[in-house]
């Protein structure tokens, strides 16, 4: 009897430890950024039952991470990008978190394992057993599930519009008979905020039913966030009335918003609806 409330309070003892830990090992130490706080909006990776210091590696071994949420209670670590729209509005107070941007400890030896070996984006460096520093494909492994439309009634905006009957909130609306459309101005476009990272894998878009024709010369660009767009598709169109055009490409690509463009000086956009397909973060 005595001997399991023994080991029930060291097992209690070890965990409360690693949940306090604040990556200290000797003269190994990470102070974070902010306390009682997370970045929201940007995660990447996610990681579960891991110590803050096993977190801190996980980033800054990756050249894509400019910080890391962590969790003292759950360990939890979830990977932030870096992308260039970061501001003040995007931390939230949540209890428990500590926000860290490795920034501070790239190339000191004590703290980055890949000083002299940087990896290319997408990559991370790992350690092998002759300390020799190779790069590796950092992927995902996608879910057996199927992907879900991750746009359905989130937040979206676009650069004119024509009528209340035709806001950018319509093509997000679930429903193919109300559309939005935007006033004839140059370069015309539409974005919808997804709310968080997401492995996008398809986006479809899905034509009014009245002047087709005008869906032509369409870009649709993905991006942690409006300043920080790729390119996704392009359709050259013109597309036919009521046409559902998917757009695939081979490999997923990280996303938060979804942006379309008309690349004509002037013209209106109007579409039925947009489905953005994608699975969580890993």
């Amino acid at each position: 009897m005595r001997h399991s409330i023994y080991q029930g309070l060291l097992l209690l003892y070890k965990v409360l430890q690693t949940s306090a830990e604040q990556c200290t090992s000797e003269t190994f130490r990470i102070n974070p950024d902010k306390r009682d706080v997370k970045l929201s909006g940007f995660t990447f990776r996610t990681f579960e039952n891991i110590s803050p210091r096993a977190c801190f590696q996980k980033c800054i071994r990756r050249t894509r991470c400019l910080s890391y949420n962590y969790n003292r209670a759950s360990l939890r670590c979830e990977l932030n990008l870096k992308p260039m729209c970061v501001s003040e509005g995007d931390f939230q107070n949540e209890i428990g978190y500590v926000y860290v941007e490795v920034h501070h400890y790239l190339g000191d030896p004590l703290f980055d394992p890949c000083v002299g070996n940087p990896c290319k984006e997408g990559e991370v460096c790992e350690s092998l057993q002759n300390k020799k520093v190779v790069c590796l494909l950092d992927d995902c492994k996608i879910p057996k599930e199927k992907s879900q439309n991750v746009a359905l009634g989130k937040i979206s905006r676009q650069s004119s519009t024509r009528n209340k009957n035709m806001a950018a909130k319509y093509a997000v609306d679930g429903l193919t008979n109300t559309f939005q459309s935007t006033r004839w101005r140059k370069f015309p476009y539409w974005w919808v905020d997804l709310g968080n990272i997401y492995n996008i894998m398809r986006i479809e878009v899905i034509n009014r039913s009245v002047g087709g024709y005008r869906l032509r010369d369409l870009d649709i660009a993905v991006g942690p966030c409006l300043d920080d767009l790729s390119i996704f598709a392009h359709y050259i169109g013109p597309a036919k009335k009521g046409e559902h055009l998917v757009f695939q490409r081979s490999r997923y690509r990280d996303g938060r918003f979804v942006k379309l463009t008309i690349n004509k000086v002037h013209a209106s956009l109007q579409v039925a609806e947009v489905q953005v397909f994608a699975y969580p973060v890993c």
